[in-house]
């Protein structure tokens, strides 16, 4: 049988967090897991936006950047300034963790597209945001930065959107630079946040290759790249030189949000082809804990259709995009609402709640405890201190098929992990036991407890 332990005491929790506050650090050990088998927790989290930028994706993408201001709300403390002097200090911040996890995630943002093929770009070579180069200045922002949110706003707007500007209003005579745009993209918006930058020049490609950009990202953003990166198809082994330097750090989590109002059609697979198991075995040769965040076209499963088609999506395409969420954890939303397909039919949804449901998805990395093997579930039984847990029951599934529960712990086989709930998520001075028989190799009995 085996196990996952950990354990701080109350006193030594609160020296290492008020010492690594003090020390500017924002990356905490909070759970030192240990025992039979090893596990490391990490409170770092490597986003990348991965944004369909063809040009009927320019309503939801200006929404995605108008809206960002509610990502980091979740994710940002309450207190930036927090004292670290003092035990009681360290005390008062530890209290302040428990009752808001999110404070103390740390995470990095980029900003690539789906744009793989490079022939139509700026220049004959990969230029930023094609082949997945991450794209803006700065390519990587991070907790922290003083100029966050302006930082992503303008990469995103300036260099990751393919605007059409005959289909932009003008602002009022009596506008100026930081006036609240009100929700509308003008040419005047636009000179503000972008400056000497020439937004009206980007230009997409008409094919979306979400899984092909997926990789290509995670081949520049490390310093050995398996054998998929090299594949005869991939634009990688010619342009290896162009990296994505300092993103992606040895312990986080890679998490991919992935906008876009089309399925995929990466070059890999076949025209019509929904089985995406050799983009599956090129993503999981990084050996990285990675999930998927997506907001893509509706699809109903059980009727095999595409239930608002606003982006002339293929029904194969968006199967691959949901599969990929399924296989790797996280959650596809849908980008827009309707009935038919036209884009009459088709209503936009709000960006502010894909982007809520983002910073949960970050938040809930501190609840999850992944496990070395993969389990016999039947056989799993949790402690927490000296009191035995009850596996959490379901509380609901909403039609996006964002399961919550009540206090207990689940399992989640798409992060092979324990994950926590409610009432029962243990604090970093608990001792927290795991005890399962792994499918592979000499089971064990359960201990004594």
């Amino acid at each position: 049988m085996s196990s996952i332990s950990l354990q701080k005491t109350p006193l030594f929790a609160s020296l290492m967090l008020g010492s690594a506050l003090a020390s500017g650090c924002n990356r905490y050990e909070m759970f030192n897991v240990a025992g039979y088998e090893q596990a490391a927790f990490s409170n770092e989290a490597d986003v990348v936006f991965l944004i369909d930028n063809s040009s009927s994706m320019t309503d939801e993408a200006a929404d995605l950047a108008l809206n960002f201001n509610v990502f980091i709300d979740k994710l940002t403390s309450v207190d930036e300034n927090q004292a670290t002097a003092t035990l009681t200090d360290a005390v008062e911040n530890y209290v302040a963790y428990t009752q808001q996890r999110g404070q103390f995630m740390d995470y990095r943002l980029g900003i690539t597209t789906t744009s793989v093929d490079y022939d139509d770009g700026f220049t004959e070579g990969v230029d930023p945001g094609e082949a997945g180069l991450l794209l803006g200045d700065p390519t990587v922002m991070s907790k922290g930065d003083a100029d966050l949110q302006e930082d992503f706003q303008r990469n995103l707007l300036c260099y990751g959107i393919a605007w059409n500007p005959n289909s932009l209003d003008y602002a009022e005579d009596d506008y100026e630079c930081g006036d609240d745009p009100g929700g509308v993209i003008t040419h005047e918006y636009l000179d503000c946040v972008c400056g000497d930058i020439e937004w009206d020049e980007n230009d997409g490609s008409g094919q979306e290759e979400h899984l092909e950009a997926v990789l290509m990202t995670l081949c520049r953003s490390v310093e050995e790249p398996p054998e998929a990166c090299y594949d005869a198809q991939s634009p990688f082994a010619e342009t290896e030189d162009l990296v994505n330097d300092d993103f992606l750090r040895d312990d986080s989590t890679i998490v991919f949000v992935i906008a876009s109002d089309e399925g995929d059609t990466s070059r890999r697979l076949a025209q019509g082809e929904d089985d995406i198991s050799e983009y599956l075995d090129a993503i999981e040769a990084f050996d990285r804990r990675i999930r998927f965040a997506i907001v893509g076209p509706p699809y109903d499963p059980e009727e095999g259709s595409l239930t608002c088609n606003s982006g002339n999506a293929t029904t194969w395409g968006v199967v691959r995009l949901r599969d990929l969420s399924d296989y790797f954890g996280g959650f596809y939303n849908y980008i827009a609402d309707g009935t038919g397909d036209d884009d009459e039919d088709c209503e936009a949804t709000d960006f502010a709640e894909h982007l809520e449901d983002l910073g949960d998805l970050l938040n809930n990395l501190v609840t999850a405890f992944t496990l070395d093997s993969i389990p016999d579930v039947t056989t799993i039984r949790v402690w927490i201190d000296d009191a035995e847990i009850n596996e959490a029951l379901p509380v609901s599934e909403d039609e996006e098929t964002h399961m919550t529960y009540d206090n207990g712990w689940s399992y989640d086989p798409a992060q092979n992990a324990v994950v926590f709930w409610g009432e029962a998520i243990p604090d970093y001075n608990q001792n927290v036991r795991i005890y399962y028989r792994p499918l592979e190799g000499k089971p064990r009995d359960l201990p004594p407890i």
